[in-house]
């Protein structure tokens, strides 16, 4: 490149410094330089390290690398120190403070349960069964506190009175009311501690006497160690599953060698069998049998299965779901008539002296026919007529499930999801009008 120092053209290219001519080659400007300016002996050598180092550069930065990206071929640059290690900078370990708040929260838990659990074992050891015996051992272990000036339970902050007494956890002392008491059995508390149950241990569990009356910190703590005792012991669900799996997998196994000697048993019986059938047909008194037993077989598939009646089709199905509510609708219409009869019947009777006859229905009664109707039920009258007619339709319901009617019960659960539309609708009517 030329023109830049002395502010004439830039020239590109193969450009002689001397002549400034450009020569297109590498190879013609270095025969042009040694011929035409082959006195400047110094400059010749310069020219040839600066040639000789341009041209290593262009060879270097055209040359392809296997691990070369697009992107570094085409911009000629190496990213080989990209991936140098870097040195580690200035690190801090927390682990100091890290162990003393867990330290710290350790022994916020690890010590109640401690102490709970030496309370506990004290207690279990050699209780007594009468109560005011049982009472003194418990006080004798742990402190109670003093009632006298508490009068909120500390839980529920509700009052004592004589309603709402004050009492004792066995293993804190602390008081609290009846509501916010908790019971736990003495076999469990003994399962806690790893000791021996006795041998009367499964009479009475629930009884108030086999229980210790525990606050609700103490509680959670007992139940969070059964919890994690269980977890130690108890094998997982899925490793339950697990060996299932196996002993099923151990007996198909075993049914499978089975299977395969069964078989294999058969098969070369069968074609035995079979030689001797075809070498021997059956004949006299067995043909016979042969024959009046096939021809009993076809006579009864002729007779019962190939004369069953055909299922309905789909327009048949909804002309028989059709009837049928309208059969329940007049069935129900007859219930709301036959109510109102009796409540005014009722209202009559409260009002004479005297008792007058019945009313006789003269309404004709809904014939059943080939289908089912449900029993009568009292209902619980409402004021709403759409109510009442829901209220029946849902006993009517319950009858057609109780008697494994489904159909009937599709029908009527469908007359009910009407109604209630119907009902909804007249209800925001009615908010509109108010408004």
């Amino acid at each position: 490149m030329a023109g830049v120092d002395d502010g004439g053209p830039v020239i590109e290219g193969f450009i002689c410094p001397m002549c400034k001519c450009d020569l297109g080659t590498s190879a013609r400007l270095l025969t042009h330089f040694q011929e035409e300016h082959y006195e400047e002996q110094d400059l010749v050598k310069t020219f040839k390290d600066l040639l000789d180092k341009a041209k290593r550069k262009i060879l270097k930065t055209q040359e392809t690398s296997p691990g070369h990206t697009y992107g570094q071929r085409t911009l000629g640059f190496d990213t080989n120190h990209l991936c140098e290690v870097q040195d580690m900078g200035y690190s801090y370990s927390h682990m100091k403070e890290f162990l003393e708040i867990r330290n710290v929260r350790l022994q916020s838990l690890s010590i109640p349960q401690n102490q709970l659990i030496i309370r506990l074992e004290k207690l279990l050891d050699n209780m007594p069964t009468d109560p005011i015996k049982k009472k003194a051992h418990e006080q004798n272990i742990v402190h109670w506190i003093d009632g006298t000036n508490v009068t909120r339970c500390p839980n529920c902050a509700g009052q004592f009175h004589l309603a709402r007494r004050q009492h004792h956890c066995r293993t804190c002392g602390s008081i609290m009311c009846q509501h916010c008491s908790h019971f736990m059995t003495i076999q469990t508390a003994r399962r806690i501690l790893d000791k021996p149950l006795p041998q009367d241990s499964n009479q009475n569990q629930n009884s108030r006497d086999n229980c210790m009356r525990l606050c609700e910190h103490c509680i959670s703590i007992l139940e969070r160690m059964e919890q994690m005792k269980e977890m130690q012991t108890k094998k997982p669900i899925i490793s339950q599953f697990y060996e299932k799996l196996a002993e099923y997998r151990r007996q198909a196994d075993e049914h499978y060698s089975v299977y395969i000697r069964m078989c294999e048993s058969l098969n070369a019986k069968l074609a035995v069998l079979g030689t001797k059938d075809t070498d021997a047909p059956p004949q006299g008194q067995a043909l016979r049998l042969q024959m009046a037993v096939r021809s009993a077989a076809v006579g009864y598939l002729r007779n019962q299965l190939l004369r069953l009646p055909p299922l309905p089709t789909e327009q048949q199905f909804e002309e028989m779901q059709e009837k049928r509510r309208r059969e329940i609708t007049a069935r129900i219409n007859e219930e709301k008539l036959k109510h109102a009869r009796l409540q005014q019947n009722h209202t009559t009777n409260s009002v004479m002296t005297r008792p007058s006859p019945k009313p006789v229905s003269n309404d004709l009664p809904v014939s059943k026919g080939q289908g089912w109707v449900p029993e009568k039920t009292k209902v619980n009258e409402s004021g709403d007529p759409l109510v009442e007619q829901m209220n029946i339709i849902r006993s009517y319901i319950k009858d057609a499930r109780a008697a494994q009617k489904f159909d009937e019960a599709t029908s009527l659960e469908q007359n009910l999801k009407d109604l209630k539309k119907e009902f909804l609708r007249k209800l925001q009517v009615q908010d509109d009008i108010s408004r």
